[in-house]
Order: structure tokens, then C-alpha cells, then sequence
């Protein structure tokens, strides 16, 4: 009787309707990343593997975006602490290389969290990384200014275990909305 009642239940999919972002149904793997971290160690797409990422791309001379969305990440972190069994690692990844050093990138991202990481990698392969999370950025043609800016999209992306972009928040940002998100989304993950 107990296994007829266990196969007679069918675990459905959480409603995603009410996600503030973009879950993608078929997340596309990523392939052929060749970056470094901060640590001068190879982030390939199989450092993605078995755990939850939420990126984002832009650099650490940002003068508003970078450190308000550094900012809500560090809070979503201290939500899903509290709130969640469920723990996800959080990537800054660089789009100017020639001023985010591997040293530089890593005391950026522990001001904010102790627990962040950053990477970055030649033009080429930032490129590459950029375009499968759809991230878009524009370095300046005139870099004589030590202080230039550089245009980029201010999306948080989270990537599944399976090393796949799983969804892209646009802002405003919100970490309490994320955290609910991030819930909703781990849920539908394990009911596949």
C-alpha cells in the first residue's frame, strides 16, 4: 500500500512564473573557459561543477555598479546562510585585465565577502566567457586616462551544478528577492 501511495504522487516542477529574472528551460553548458582566478589558478567550465555560481562581470575600477551589485551579493550570501541549506559560491569576473590583476581582483572581492572569488583572463577569453552568460561590456579606444570607464551590463547570472547558465537577473537587484529566487530555482533543478 506505502509504495502504491509513494508511485502515485508525482513531484511536480515549483511555478517560476514569479521569478524577477530569467530562468533559461534548456541551460546551455559552458564550454572551453579558459580564465584565471585571483589566485593565478585555472577557471575552466568544469571549476563550475557540482555547486551553484552566482557571476557577475565587470571590474573593479567600477565606480557605481560593480560595488552596489558586490554589495547586494554579499547580503543574498548572508540570507542563504541563514535561510537555506542550499549555498552558492560567488564569481566577480573581470572585463579589464590590464588593471585587475589577479592580487588586485582579490582584495577587492574580500572587502566586500571573504568568501568571493575573482577571475580574469586575455581579451580572447573573457570574451568567450562573456558571450555564453550574456554579458556584454565595451572597453574604451583612448585608455591614456589611468581612471577610464568602461561600459558593461549589469546582470547577475547564477549557473547551475551542471556548470549551465540556469538564470540571468537584470536590476534592480534585490538580495531577498534573489534568495527566494535562488529557493525557487534550486527546487526546480532537483525536480527534473
Amino acid at each position: 500500500m506505502a509504495a502504491g501511495l509513494w508511485f502515485g504522487t508525482k513531484q511536480t516542477n515549483p511555478d517560476l512564473s514569479a521569478l524577477s529574472g530569467f530562468s533559461f528551460p534548456n541551460p546551455e553548458q559552458l564550454v572551453d573557459i579558459d580564465l584565471i582566478n585571483h589566485d593565478r589558478e585555472p577557471l575552466t567550465a568544469s571549476s563550475f561543477k557540482d555547486k551553484w555560481t552566482f557571476i557577475y562581470v565587470g571590474y573593479t575600477f567600477c565606480p557605481d555598479a560593480c560595488p552596489m551589485a558586490l554589495t547586494t551579493l554579499n547580503q543574498l550570501s548572508t540570507l542563504l546562510d541563514k535561510k537555506t541549506e542550499q549555498q552558492a559560491e560567488t564569481l566577480l569576473v573581470s572585463v579589464d585585465p590590464e588593471r585587475d590583476t589577479p592580487e588586485h581582483m582579490k582584495n577587492y572581492v574580500k572587502y566586500f565577502n571573504q568568501g568571493f572569488s575573482a577571475a580574469t583572463g586575455t581579451p580572447e577569453a573573457i570574451r568567450h566567457f562573456a558571450d555564453q552568460v550574456s554579458a556584454v561590456y565595451s572597453l574604451p579606444d583612448d585608455k591614456t586616462d589611468p581612471n577610464y570607464l568602461v561600459d558593461h551590463s549589469s546582470s547577475i547570472i547564477l549557473i547551475n551544478p551542471d556548470a549551465a547558465v540556469q538564470a540571468i537577473f537584470t536590476p534592480p537587484q534585490d538580495a531577498a528577492t534573489l534568495a527566494n529566487d535562488f529557493e525557487l530555482l534550486v527546487a526546480h533543478y532537483k525536480s527534473r
